[in-house]
């Protein structure tokens, strides 16, 4: 799997866990829609590190506990370089 995907995954599953719509999690990390959008629908290249901590934040998970997945160690884990 792709890491871009792979954080999209994840950010959605943190998102649906904590009973958040798109909509709210967007207006409360004060980000728009269609920077979301794009994350999740892997349009974007990059994620800012910047926007990914404000999304975590307003899920109220910290970075360690988002990036202890086993699966950022993973073999399987590709990050895109192109």
């Amino acid at each position: 799997m792709v890491l871009n995907e792979f954080l999209a995954e994840k950010l959605e599953t943190l998102r649906k866990e904590k009973k958040m719509g798109v909509y709210t999690l967007c207006n409360r990390a004060a980000i728009s829609y269609e920077t979301y959008r794009s994350i999740r629908k892997n349009r974007n290249k990059d994620i800012y590190l910047r926007t990914l901590l404000i999304l975590l934040r307003t899920l109220e998970v910290t970075p360690q506990e988002f990036f202890s997945d086993p699966a950022f160690t993973s073999e399987e884990l590709d990050i895109d370089f192109k």
